[in-house]
């Protein structure tokens, strides 16, 4: 596997988890006490993995250019 094909599973696995996301922010919507808080939890975590996700991913596809 070669860095672009890297970069391409780092940004599949970026959209895989901006899914996740997604759910977690539709639940976090009706939660209430601690579910509530263990949802926005999760969300900050997924939220910081995303984003070393994308920095991956860009660092990746850029390394040749």
């Amino acid at each position: 596997m070669d860095l672009r094909q890297l970069a391409e599973e780092y940004g599949a696995s970026a959209e895989r988890l901006l899914q996740g996301l997604e759910r977690i922010r539709a639940q976090k919507a009706a939660a209430r006490g601690d579910l509530a808080l263990e949802l926005e939890r999760r969300e900050e975590v997924m939220r910081l993995e995303l984003a070393d996700l994308r920095s991956l991913s860009r660092y990746l596809r850029e390394y040749y250019a």
